[in-house]
């Protein structure tokens, strides 16, 4: 097999003899940790990984580990009877014998259990996880080691000390850790050590006392181990950081604070309080009387809980079941510890399940893991309708009804609920599972049932549906009484008409009333007798109204006055009528809800109370469950997201009832007037009145619009207003390196502000002024304190050094970044980042030199730039420093000295411009820079020259800048008279300043090896060297981002930053491949039952620890300078803005894959958007932000205990991340949304990757769409907090869906009105007589066609955070390189798989590899993924266009035809060849002719079991229709419905062609399926010939098949010659039939089991084999012609990877690969 081991030598390999120089170069290749056979992974692989790992330290160490690993494989299997198991043991055996001898000459020790040990010792400390794997080989070879030995090392005694631990080493012997010494963690686990008086379990009784409450709770319940000890590390650690955390603080931190104990009890019980409360349970957590004890009894039930749900494996997913069985284990606990009687034995009380081994394990998780694991298969791996099998939520639900105390303890596994239909087809109900042999019946579904319907998205928003029609209808009459005030509503007959509505109203909540009835059939034996009684209630309640409204109307209508025609002086009287009488009645119902509605508390108040008033109200507004209480906001946030969308609204009607509504209205009426009897085709409803068909083309389409269009003003005012509170909370405030420089003088402060820990009286000063307010929040006025440098230059140079480590700057740019820390060689001024400081020097040079006037003036003028004035005086100060080193002579350091204090005089006098001369001021700064660079380069040879420009130095200063320098000149003159060398022939010529070497040097050089020294040098060299600007600094664009953003982030608002001992503890959940034991729990069975991400996160999250969990997914990065907030987003979780503090904290992500390729950009643009200014707007004001990428924060202790951070039930839950969002909104949690932290993230870059990410979002979507999480958030939302929750889920995928219906109908209606000949009469018509409005209203409906607004949010946000100008020529450039026409194609694929999801099923997981890198895609890979979610679709769109050209042309301008139909071209044309556009390589002939010779493989490849769909056409045509063999009857009968659309071009075109002879008899349409029906004989007749013949009598079959070619001709020339068949008449033909051909294949799908073993089969099949094949011709035509051009591949390769050639960067070598070779 290929994954089995080979052995790599043969059976004569002896070991090579050894020498010294092959000890020296040892250095083996790893063995093969990962290729394990199954059945020994478990036991085998942690030693392989060990021996891999530590081979470089100890090869002879290493061989013991792969030693021991083959002893325990062959007592796991003796005879190698596993798969691969003899393989994989001759592999290891053979690398054994391999390193047997080399591996003794390296040992250092004498023999392999001293050099264990030895090597033992030193691993111990610094690697816990090596430590148990080498702790279990040690024991292993001691014991066989002799007893010498053994006596030598007493091992058993030092086990604790060298047992593995994950945080804290709690085993004896750990004391010395200094983790065990901090003050928190000793209080923490003196409690937990605590067990005086408790009582000592019979069975534990001979094994001594407990070690530990953890143990004691063991002994009695039967945890296992590893969970006692995972859990005893949990509970110590959730102790100590609330412990240290507490405010103020205990009096002694060495004892654990009562204040603790409970914060963390309501933390871990608040959930199981509220199920007691909702089921009217008392509580279990019963305490003693005895305060002493109180402590210790609370602990007690923590932990407990914390071993219930360690323990628990998928049941920690039922967060009610584990409600459940802490209640009953609690009661017996309690029932233990007050020593109560059993009143059925007489003796003391035990538990029912006692402490025996696993017994927990056994007797209460495996039961129901069972019930789980066989509902999970009766779910045939997600395929079976969802309402045949109970998933996590039903089963989880099961526990929010009192009758699940009908379980017992110890549970009935005789219960209901312990049954699972052993055969469960997926057609049974309910009703129908087999009872022959047990009394037990399947319970069925609880509370929702999950039926594929569309539906679901009317019962879940039926408000918003039943407002939008209304609304519609009210529009509708408005516009048909041609209103033109507002006052002309009060006419009385007006005014009857709009309380139509509530006629209207009444239909559709027995709508709605139906469909919960319907949809909850399934689902009735699990529902209690009053929530029965509330459908049936509702159910007579809205039959009465919807007979009642309108009998009334009817009533008024006829018999009212108010319907009489009043004279102008009466029009505005008020008439009341008995229809308005019954109106108001029945809006009295409604009375109570309108007025609550602004009253949010009340509602919370009412729906949570055990009150029995406030239970029948909440059980007659909703059905009373456990979830979805008391989830209504405050009364700002009401106000806010109320304000919004009574603007969107008003906004979205305006533009409707004048663009949309009224325009359509006279033309109705005119066609309603126009009678049309001669018809283009036979007429199957000639009677029909006022031309219904052709109004029902006009509105359809428009009302569809009008449904829709509310997405795109969500679109526009989330755009709007989610950018303006991104400007009012500084988000993009520094947006380049330019904006950096002028504000880098406040990061100090606000650094210090946010990141040093405060006093909590300064906090709560802070918080009481107004005026630090407004500074801290608003203003952000801060001065520079110079205390706040060094700590802010500390983190700079750290966040600058990470920068150089990831090498995304250059160690220049790191030179000029870094920010000197205070240093004794300058004086005390603020030593700015050279980068702010460059070219300031020389500017202020040059300023100085040619400025006239006075030095204040002056003075003022550089004072305006405090990087100039920070230049000036580093680089003085560090040149007279230097000079300090440098100058050593006596007579030079007082010249020196002088001319210092001269500058400085003048200075303080303000007489610079006085006393010195500017204008050879240019020439000294070009001086300084040589000087400078000799001293930079430090040689010694250089010695000369420093000498002659430190004398030109103090020439220019004393004789062509200085004013007065006689002083200078006298002192050096008088020193030259005096000095004298020694030598009697240079005794008349005495040295030169600073030349002198006798009797000592005047100048220090080189300079000593000073590191400080050398430092200063190389800063005061760049400072007058470096002449960039600071914007170009750094070059690299991804550190100039994160720069920027970071200095953005210190603006903006975010908490303080608490002492890392005081802040909240957090831990991120990630894999990694190479894990080590620390603890084993075992498990109830196979740990993926659902969709394996989330169980995944479920079996980890018990490892986790803290009170904050980040589940950080592996495409995603974070950053040096992101994690020093961490400690600021955590104290998120303190903040309490409104009822709770949030739940969930999210984080925004920087997508950092968008410079790979165009499509990346694309992506990365439009996912930035999302996450930024969409995710802002959904946290506030919206309120209904869930949780959407894995940088969010959660309260790891809140969703511990509701269930985890994700859902897990197969297929429904496939979107896994955003339920916990739902969940936690649900169940009363606020999640928020914090853009001053942003994590790194990496996006698909390639089409086929985007396209599938993009069908699984759609995809999960759709089973959001069928989820009681939407249906419960839709229906307990207040009014318009559902409108924001359907427009920002399933309501964007639904009205792209919608976006593409419409056009269908669109066409699919021109089709019908030209196909007819309705239009041509209608326009005809109208012209005659002269009404324009008729004309215009039948094509004025392309506006539908220009699809949402996707770029607008990304162009604000681009805007927001990089400027206007950078966003505009982002999006002109984004244009450019096709973004419109990949958008579309988006929108295609959203559309396609949302819809047939929802209708058919078929959802999965789709692995995109999330590879970084752009490749070619082959023509065939690119057919599989696009053929019927694109493509077909291009081409029904080409189709549809040409028919309509061909028949509008008599009576329709060429201009009108384009402006109706041009946006369909675009998008026909998009989903056919963008695949094509954006495939790398896609125009070169080369990899062309590859596609070409692989696709006709692909075609013609043989199918069969077990071949995959992407090597042959026959597997993968199966694969693609697999979904309809688990479609329900009603999913069937819409998919034929659908298909059915095909005939209308086959009924409209026959009675088109010539040889009809405008005969419009159905006989017609009767014989054209006469010549269908011959078609496919053909077609038969030539498959039965290939079969039969091809093989033997090739020669006669190519004869058969010239025959059948030439009478096909035949037929035809005498139809043309006796019946008048034209050319065109075949063109026609073909447009008629093909599409009909197609209808008929799909619905050949449906009926699949039905045909499958007949002989139609085969012709289907064939059929469809060649309308792929010609499919794929007519796309592959095109791309091969351009593909001549190569000018074309250029263009395509340069819209690609634009960024790519800016950066200078060759693209065609990279996607240059090697040619497949066949």
């Amino acid at each position: 097999m290929a994954d089995e081991i080979v052995p790599a030598e043969g059976p004569s390999y002896r070991p090579p003899r050894i020498r010294s120089r092959s000890l020296a170069d040892y250095a083996p290749e790893p063995f093969d940790s990962e290729k394990i056979p199954p059945t020994l992974v478990s036991e085998v692989r942690r030693f392989l990984r060990v021996a891999n790992q530590i081979e470089a330290e100890s090869p002879r160490v290493a061989y013991i580990c792969r030693f021991h690993a083959f002893e325990k494989a062959h007592n796991l299997d003796p005879k190698s009877s596993g798969r691969g198991v003899r393989q994989f043991k001759t592999a290891l055996l053979q690398r054994l014998e391999q390193d047997e001898k080399i591996t003794k000459f390296l040992r250092k020790e004498k023999s392999d259990a001293r050099e264990l040990r030895s090597f033992y010792n030193t691993k111990n400390m610094k690697a816990g996880e090596v430590s148990s794997v080498l702790h279990e080989v040690l024991k292993a070879v001691v014991s066989g080691a002799g007893p010498e030995f053994v006596a030598a090392i007493d091992i058993d005694e030092k086990i604790g000390s060298y047992a593995p631990y994950n945080i804290l080493p709690i085993d004896p012997g750990s004391g010395q850790q200094s983790i065990m010494h901090l003050p928190e963690i000793e209080a923490a686990v003196s409690a937990v050590l605590n067990v005086r008086g408790l009582p000592i379990a019979k069975d534990s009784q001979e094994m001594g006392a407990s070690r530990d409450i953890l143990e004691w709770l063991q002994c009695w319940f039967g945890f296992q181990k590893g969970n006692v000890a995972n859990q005893r590390e949990h509970l110590i650690l959730l102790l100590a950081n609330i412990h240290g955390r507490l405010s103020p603080k205990p009096t002694s931190m060495l004892k654990l604070d009562d204040r603790a104990v409970h914060e963390l009890m309501l933390k871990i019980f608040e959930n199981y309080r509220k199920w007691c409360k909702f089921l009217g349970r008392r509580s279990n957590i019963l305490l003693p009387s005895v305060k002493q004890e109180i402590q210790q009894y609370k602990l007690l039930y923590i932990a407990l809980y914390l071993l219930i749900w360690g323990e628990a494996a998928n049941l920690r997913l039922m967060p009610e079941c584990l409600c459940y069985i802490f209640h009953l284990m609690a009661y017996d606990l309690y029932g233990v510890l007050s020593g109560a009687i059993d009143l059925n034995t007489g003796e003391k009380a035990i538990p029912a399940y006692g402490g025996e081994h696993e017994s927990f394990l056994s007797n209460v998780v495996t039961p129901i893991y069972k019930v789980i694991h066989e509902e999970a298969k009766n779910s045939k791996n997600g395929n079976a309708d969802h309402s045949t099998w109970r998933n996590y939520d039903d089963l989880n639900e099961f526990f929010w009804s009192v009758d699940c105390f009908k379980i017992g303890w110890p549970m009935r596994l005789d219960n209901d609920f312990f049954y699972t239909p052993p055969n469960f087809c997926s057609q049974n109900t309910a009703e129908e599972m087999p009872t022959t042999f047990s009394t037990q019946k399947w319970v069925g579904k609880t509370n929702f049932v999950e039926i594929r319907s569309f539906w679901h998205l009317f019962r879940s928003f039926d408000r918003m549906w039943t407002f939008l029609v209304l609304a519609l209808q009210v529009m509708i009459i408005m516009a048909w009484h041609d209103l033109e005030t507002p006052l002309e509503l009060l006419d009385p007959s007006i005014f009857e008409d709009i309380l139509s509505i509530f006629v209207t109203n009444a239909v559709l909540r027995l709508m709605q009333v139906t469909l919960d009835i319907a949809f909850t059939w399934k689902a009735r034996h699990t529902l209690g007798f009053y929530q029965k009684l509330r459908f049936a209630l509702k159910f007579c309640i809205c039959g009465i109204w919807t007979i009642t409204l309108p009998t009334a109307y009817s009533t008024s209508q006829r018999n009212s006055v108010c319907s009489t025609k009043l004279s102008q002086s009466n029009l505005y009287l008020f008439c009341l009528s008995p229809y308005m009488i019954v109106v108001a009645i029945y809006l009295i119902s409604n009375v109570l809800g309108m007025t609550l509605f602004f009253f949010p508390a009340v509602i919370t108040y009412i729906e949570i109370s055990n009150w029995r008033i406030c239970k029948f109200l909440s059980w007659w507004a909703q059905p009373r469950l456990y979830v979805g209480r008391g989830m209504q906001e405050g009364q700002v946030s009401l106000l806010k997201y109320t304000i919004f969308w009574s603007i969107l609204l008003f906004s979205k009607f305006l533009f409707s009832y004048h663009f949309e509504i009224k325009p359509l209205v006279q033309p109705t009426k005119q066609i309603m007037k126009v009678s049309v009897n001669n018809y283009d085709w036979h007429e199957l409803f000639p009677k029909a009145k006022s031309n219904a068909g052709a109004i029902l083309a006009v509105w359809t389409p428009v009302l569809l619009v009008y449904f829709m269009d509310t997405q795109i003003w969500y679109s526009i005012f989330c755009t709007i207003f989610g950018g303006v509170y991104g400007i009012v909370h500084h988000l993009g405030e520094i947006r380049t390196m330019g904006m950096v420089r002028s504000r880098f003088h406040l990061l100090p402060s606000r650094f210090n502000a946010f990141f040093v820990p405060h006093s909590s009286q300064s906090q709560k000063e802070d918080k009481g002024s107004f005026r630090k307010f407004l500074q801290n929040k608003i203003f952000k006025d801060l001065k520079l304190v110079k205390a706040d440098i060094p700590r802010f230059s500390f983190v700079w140079n750290q966040i600058v050094s990470s920068f150089r480590s990831e090498d995304l700057i250059s160690n220049r740019d790191m030179d000029l970044m870094i920010m000197p820390l205070s240093s004794n060689l300058t004086s005390q001024s603020i030593r700015w980042p050279l980068f702010l400081l460059t070219s300031k020097f020389s500017t202020a040079v040059n300023m100085t030199k040619e400025f006239v006037g006075e030095y204040e003036q002056l003075h003022w003028k550089i004072n305006k730039d405090r990087y100039m004035v920070s230049a000036i005086k580093e680089c003085y100060n560090s040149l007279k420093t230097i000079f300090k080193f440098l100058v050593v002579g006596d007579l030079e350091k007082r010249v020196l000295e002088t001319i210092f204090d001269e500058i400085e005089s003048s200075l303080k006098k303000s007489r610079l411009l006085v006393d010195f001369q500017m204008n050879e001021l240019p020439v000294l700064h070009d001086k300084f820079i040589h000087l400078v660079e000799l001293l930079f380069n430090n040689k010694p040879d250089d010695r000369e020259k420093v000498v002659i420009i430190l004398q030109d130095i103090v020439d220019i200063l004393t004789k062509d800048m200085m004013v007065n320098c006689s002083r200078i000149l006298d002192m050096i003159n008088c020193a030259e008279n005096d000095v004298s060398d020694g030598n009697i022939f240079f005794q008349d010529h005495p040295p030169e300043l600073f030349a002198s070497n006798f009797p000592m040097c005047a100048i220090c050089f080189p300079l000593p090896d000073n590191g400080a020294l050398k430092e200063q040098v190389k800063r005061i060299y760049l400072l007058l060297t470096v002449k960039e600007k600071a914007m170009d600094i750094p070059t690299n664009l991804e550190a100039r981002r994160r720069i920027s953003f970071f200095a953005t982030s210190l603006f903006m608002d975010m908490p303080c930053a608490p002492k890392v001992r005081n802040m909240l503890s957090f831990r991120y959940l990630c894999y990694n491949h190479l894990l080590f034991e620390i603890y084993r729990i075992k498990l109830p069975g196979p740990p993926i039952i659902g969709e394996g991400k989330p169980e995944n996160q479920n079996h980890a999250i018990i490892f986790t620890r803290g009170e904050a969990l980040q589940t950080i997914d592996m495409n995603q990065d974070n950053y040096l300078e992101e994690a020093y907030k961490i400690r600021n987003v955590l104290q998120e979780f303190l903040r309490r803005r409104g009822k709770h503090p949030p739940t969930i904290v999210g984080l925004r992500e920087h997508i950092f894959t968008g410079s790979v390729s165009s499509l990346a950009g694309f992506m990365s643009y439009q996912e930035t958007s999302f996450v930024t200014i969409g995710q802002r707007f959904l946290a506030n004001p919206l309120r209904v932000r869930f949780h959407y990428g894995h940088p969010d924060l959660f309260d790891r202790l809140f969703h511990l205990t509701r269930g985890g951070v994700s859902k897990a039930s197969k297929t429904i839950n496939l979107s896994e991340d955003v339920f916990a969002g739902f969940n936690s909104t649900l169940r009363r949690g606020y999640i928020t949304y914090k853009e001053y932290m942003q994590v790194g993230k990496g996006r698909d870059v390639g089409l086929n990757q985007i396209s599938k990410f993009e069908a699984k979002v759609a995809n999960g979507n759709s089973e959001q769409s069928l989820s009681r999480d939407i249906y419960r958030l839709g229906r307990r939302f207040d009014f318009f907090r559902m409108l924001s929750c359907y427009f920002t889920t399933v309501g964007f995928y639904f009205n792209s869906l919608i976006s593409i219906f419409g056009l269908y109908v669109f066409l699919y209606g021109q089709l019908y009105l030209v196909l007819s000949g309705l239009e041509k009469a209608l326009i005809t018509e109208a012209r005659v007589r002269n009404v324009k409005s008729l004309e215009t209203a039948l094509a004025s409906q392309s506006f539908l066609q220009l699809g949402l607004l996707t770029g607008l949010p990304m162009v604000v946000e681009l805007g927001l955070e990089k400027g206007i100008r950078v966003a505009l020529s982002d999006f002109i450039l984004m244009q450019l390189q096709l973004a419109s026409i990949f958008f579309t194609f988006s929108l295609g694929t959203k559309a396609h798989f949302f819809g047939r999801t929802i209708l058919h099923g078929g959802a999965k997981y789709r692995p995109t590899g999330r590879k970084f890198v752009v490749f070619h895609a082959s023509f065939s890979e690119n057919y599989q993924l696009y053929s019927r979610s694109h493509f077909v679709k291009g081409f029904e769109l080409i189709c549809l266009l040409t028919v309509y050209n061909l028949f509008r042309k008599s009576y329709q301008s060429t201009m009108a035809y384009f402006m109706i139909t041009y946006s369909s071209w675009f998008m026909a044309g998009t989903w056919l060849f963008t695949p094509f556009l954006f495939n790398p390589s896609g125009f070169a002939w080369r990899k062309i002719v590859e596609d070409w010779m692989d696709w006709n493989k692909w075609m013609k490849n043989q199918g069969g079991i077990g071949i995959k769909p992407n090597k042959c056409w026959e597997s993968w045509w199966n694969a693609e229709y697999s979904h309809l063999k688990h479609s329900g009857w009603t999913s069937s009968i819409m998919e034929i419905l659908i298909s059915l659309r095909f005939f209308i071009y086959q009924y409209g075109l026959v009675y088109h062609l010539d040889i009809s002879q405008d005969n419009k008899t159905i006989l017609v349409y009767v014989l054209s399926w006469f010549v269908i029906v011959v078609v496919f004989s053909l077609v038969k007749l030539v498959d039965v010939g290939r079969s039969q013949l091809s093989a033997k009598h090739h020669l006669f079959f190519r004869l058969f098949k010239m025959v059948l070619f030439l009478s096909v001709i035949s037929c035809i020339i005498i139809l043309s010659t006796i019946n008048q068949l034209s050319f065109m008449d075949l063109f026609v033909c073909c447009l008629a039939f093909i599409p009909t051909g197609w209808g008929l294949l799909l619905i050949s799908h449906v009926f699949r089991s039905k045909l499958e073993y007949s002989g139609l089969w085969n012709i289907i099949q064939v059929v469809a084999y060649a309308y792929d094949y010609a499919m794929g011709c007519l796309l592959f035509a095109p791309i091969a012609a351009l593909a001549w051009m190569p000018v074309i591949s250029a263009i395509q390769t340069r819209v690609l990877f634009n960024q790519a050639f800016n950066r200078q960067l060759h693209i065609m070598p990279i996607l240059a690969g090697k040619s497949k070779h066949r």
